[in-house]
């Protein structure tokens, strides 16, 4: 896929799920594009590509009332150190939403 930029929705739940973390991926959250996304429909992101191994999560959330949530996370790369990696959707439902849902439905844990 071309890279193209975040929809206002995954802008919006990016910049909650960074709220929760130290910060120090905060200054690459505006160059961010989306590079991937999931095959099997789910809403899931991928800022970076031909990432698979080494992902680290940053920040993670519940969607209040439901089994399903997602993460944020980073990866390593050779040149640039760690970088944001893409949102993952997480959930044992039978479907899932087109888009992620909005973060004021989202439980997320302060930072660790």
């Amino acid at each position: 896929m071309d890279p193209r930029p975040l929809t206002p929705r995954e802008r919006a739940v990016l910049d909650a799920l960074l709220d929760s973390t130290d910060g120090t991926l905060r200054s690459q959250a505006a160059g961010v594009r989306v590079v991937g996304t999931c095959g099997c429909g789910c809403p899931s992101i991928d800022f970076e590509p031909g990432y698979g191994l080494g992902m680290t999560v940053r920040a993670d959330a519940v969607v209040r009332g439901t089994p399903a949530g997602l993460f944020l996370y980073s990866v390593k790369d050779q040149r640039r150190g760690e970088v944001l990696g893409g949102i993952e959707w997480d959930s044992v439902e039978d479907t899932d939403p087109p888009e992620f849902p909005s973060p004021d439905l989202l439980d997320i844990p302060p930072r660790r």
